[in-house]
This record gives C-alpha cells, structure tokens and sequence, in this order.
C-alpha cells in the first residue's frame, strides 16, 4: 500500500497536480517558466486601471494568464530580433528622456517664476494691462502683437510713453515701437475690478511670458552656433535609402545630428503630430528643434541629476512598447492589405446605405490667450480676424485651407462650440463669440455652409469600410500570428491547478 501511494504521488508531482504552491509552475515557454508566485507579484505591480480592465472581463484570471503568456512570448521575440536594441528603438528612447528632460525643466521653471512674483509685479501688470503692442529690434526682428505688460518692465514703461514709430534703446539694443492698441477703459476697469481673479490671471501670464522669454533665449545660445549641411539634408528628403547613416545633418557647439538618428527623432515626433521626412523644411525645423531640446535637456541633467536618472529609467519602458509595436506592425500591420476592390465589395454587400446625419462647415481662427481681447473687437469686421496672422481650427482643416473646416458633425466639435455653432440659422454667417478649446488657445468660428442628413456615398463610406477591414483583418491576423508563437515557443498553461489557488490572483505571490 504505501508503494502504491508513493507512486500515486510521484506521479501528481510530474502531472503538476495536487496542492500547488508558489514554487508550482503556470506559465511555460521554451525559453522561460513563470511560478504561481511570479504570476501573483506581476498581478500586484499592475496599475488600479490595468487591474480594472481585467477584472471587467468575463475571465479576468484566464485573461491575464493568456496575457502574461503572449508578453513573455513577444518579450522573447524582440530580444532574438534584437528589436528592443536597435538603433531605431534606441534613438526613439534617447528622443523620450530629452523630452520628458524639456517638460520636467519648463515645470521647474514656472513653479520657481511664480514663487518669485512679487506684489510690485502685479501692480504693474495692473498698470499696464490693455495694451497690445507691435515692435521690432535689431536682434529679433518684428515682434507682436503682444500684451505690454507680458514684457520686461523696463521695455513695457518705455513704450507705455512713447509714440508710434519712435525708438528707444535698453541695455544696448535699441527698440521701435511699430503699433498700439489699447482697450477701453471700461474694459480694462472690468478686468481688474475682480482682485482675486486678475491676480490669477496676472500671475499666469507673468509666468508663461517669462519662462518663454528665458526659453527664447537658451534657443537664440543654441541657434547662433547651428549649422545644417543642406545639401546632406536635401539627399535625406529625397534619397534617404542611399545616404549612410553616419552621415552629418548638423551640428551646434554641443552635439550633432546623423541621419541614423534623425530616424529616430523622425519617429519619435510622428507619434504626437504627422511628420513629413521628404520636407526639406521640416527636416530642418526639426533639426533645429531637437538641438534646442537637447541643449535644455543637458542643462536640467546638470542641474538634477537624480530626476534626470529617473527619466532614464522611465525610458526602459517606453522603448518596450515601441518595440513591440514595431513587431506588430511587422508581423500584423503589414502583413493586412486592403485594397480597392476589398473596399468596394464590402461597401455593395452591405444591408443598407446609411442616412449620414446633417454636417456644418465653418470658417475658423484661433489665437493665444494674450490677444483673445483685442481679437474680439474685430468680430464685425468680416475679414480681419483672417488678417491676424494664426490658422484656423487645425483638428478639422479641410486638405490645403488654413481656415476652412471639412463638414463636421456635432459630436465632433468641443461643446461650446458645437451648442452654437448647430443652432445658427442658414445665412447667419457672422463671427461667433471665441471659445477656449486648449489652455490659453481660442477658436473664433463662423458658419459657411450646411450639408442637410442624405443617404452615404460610396465615397463618404470608402474610408469608414476600408477602416474597418483594417481592424477586423488585423484581430484575425494577431490571432493566427499568437498562434505561429505559441507553437513556436511551446505555450503552455498549467490549467489543473487554477481551481485549487485562490481566487483573487493579489494572494498567490504569499503562496
């Protein structure tokens, strides 16, 4: 009897069966074994809206499971491909730490400015406050419009009491005050009559003029030593493929730019805001801009180095993800091909034509906090909103129009905008009162044409159908390619164990 129960127990240690502990496996793969423990302390570092989405599914535990299973995989994947090391990836990362480096040094900056306002700094932006002003300077130009009070006092004073198109010289640069508006009085009394509120307000653009001022000026240090090799960036634009990575775009007093590089920078910039790397233009506005960035990055490493090296770590994981987008987009993104014929048959397949609801197409500009005032004063004056110098409503431009929006649905539009934008009568084309869609961005927007509700065009649906294809056609590829890996690396889970562990995951790493 005992030799039988000894085997019996042999047995169920090599099946995994019995009371499984911490030490019990439950994940495997040809190259890893995670315990039930290891999957326990996973569960725990996972973020409260991670926990979330799994714990809303019908099989949370099944879910992570097979979750942790797919990364272990795909971790795999990207380490033999040596994706996660590759210059692109690692490019892209350096791009992340300067970045986040740029954001941490403008927040410092703001919250030193502000400690330092002082009582005398608000009155004098009481004094002030109503002018705008147009102006040039030997080194930098034309400027404005601008509030005057958002200048240095000593400029700001100075042309307070000055005529248009007089000079005046401060600190060996001298300065022409080109133009003046100022607001009624009335207006400005409003403004100020609220203490508490105009402090806010004060305080706010006192801070933001600052801190662009001083960044203004680590740009001008950058710039003044920046040199572009253009004809090594015009054969960038045009024949990137045949241009070593090696080669030198440019170069400033403290760095330089290769086209390997620029890849990643390219890269790094397309995931906020489309890029054009056939533009020479771009190329070299961008150029310009990561030298800056880099230069105000190495300043705050000097001046912090201990939340510098906390960038460095955040970056471990932002490499990851691009990684394993960039394995996506290998073996799913490129491997789905929707072409027009795919669209069409979709699209004459379909039950029924969709009755596309009513549309509206506006005209739009939108413009800084520090002028909305003075640009209000122009709302009955047809054209000279468009005059200003900003584009419209960039998240709904038409193609090739700096104001004109394509026809847009209410849904689509921020909320103040759309309750009047959708209620204005055919013909009531005149400039609506702005509404403030980003911190200190307003749009100025007037109706151009009303599109009525009408049965979907074969055009109108094309990008919706093939859109949908896309996702669908990539949910079955990213199956069948989970598949390819699980047989690949030999995914295994110990499911006999589950019903004997307990139920919530948080407690399996004490096991």
């Amino acid at each position: 009897m005992s030799k039988f129960v000894s085997l019996s127990a042999l047995v169920l240690i090599l099946t995994g069966c019995g009371s499984p502990d911490g030490s019990t496996w439950l994940i495997k793969t040809s190259s890893d074994v995670i315990s039930v423990a290891e999957v326990g302390a996973i569960w725990n570092e996972l973020d409260q809206d991670t926990k979330i989405r799994f714990l809303s599914a019908n099989n949370p535990v099944g879910d992570f499971i097979t979750a942790l299973g797919r990364k272990t995989m795909i971790t795999t994947e990207m380490d033999n491909d040596s994706c996660l090391y590759s210059p692109m990836i690692q490019d892209m990362k350096e791009c992340w730490i300067i970045n986040s480096a740029f954001i941490a040094c403008i927040d410092t900056l703001s919250a030193s400015t502000r400690r330092n306002l002082t009582e005398p700094d608000l009155s004098n932006y009481r004094k002030l406050l109503g002018s705008v002003v147009w102006y040039s300077s030997e080194t930098s130009g034309s400027k404005g419009p601008e509030r005057l009070p958002d200048l240095p006092w000593a400029l700001a004073f100075a042309f307070d009491s000055m005529a248009t198109g007089t000079s005046v010289e401060i600190e060996g640069i001298t300065y022409t005050l080109d133009s003046t508006v100022t607001s009624p009085r009335e207006m400005i009394d409003e403004t100020i009559a609220d203490s508490a509120r105009f402090n806010d307000f004060a305080r706010t653009s006192l801070v933001e003029s600052r801190v662009n001022r001083y960044l203004l000026s680590l740009k001008t240090e950058v710039l003044d030593t920046f040199t572009a090799d253009t004809a090594t960036v015009s054969a960038y634009c045009s024949q990137r493929e045949s241009l070593d990575n090696s080669a030198e775009l440019a170069s400033w007093r403290y760095g330089s730019i290769n086209a390997g590089e620029f890849d990643g920078i390219a890269a790094f910039v397309s995931l906020g805001q489309p890029g054009n790397e056939h533009s020479l233009e771009w190329v070299l506005h961008s150029l310009r801009n990561q030298a800056r960035l880099t230069y105000i990055a190495d300043l705050y490493a000097a001046e912090f180095p201990e939340e510098f090296s906390s960038f460095e770590a955040g970056a471990e994981a932002f490499a990851v993800d691009q990684a394993s987008e960039l394995l996506f987009k290998t073996n799913v993104t490129d491997v789905v091909q929707i072409t027009d014929s795919m669209v069409y048959e979709a699209y004459i397949q379909m039950d029924s034509i969709p009755l596309l609801p009513e549309t509206r197409v506006f005209e739009s500009v939108m413009v800084p906090g520090n002028i909305v005032d003075d640009a209000i004063v122009l709302l009955d004056n047809d054209n000279a909103l468009l005059e200003l110098g900003y584009t419209g409503y960039t998240k709904f431009l038409r193609s090739g129009n700096e104001f004109l929006s394509r026809a847009v649905y209410p849904s689509e539009l921020p909320y103040e905008m759309d309750l009047t934008l959708f209620l204005l009568e055919e013909g009531d084309t005149q400039w609506q009162k702005p509404v403030e869609t980003e911190e200190c961005l307003f749009v100025f927007y007037r109706l151009v044409e009303i599109i009525p509700p009408h049965a979907a065009s074969f055009e109108q649906m094309e990008a919706s159908i093939a859109r949908n294809l896309q996702i669908h056609l990539e949910e079955q590829r990213t199956m069948e390619w989970m598949c390819e890996l699980e047989a690949k690396h030999q995914f295994q889970v110990n499911h006999g164990i589950l019903s004997d562990l307990p139920a919530d995951p948080a407690n399996w790493s004490e096991l």
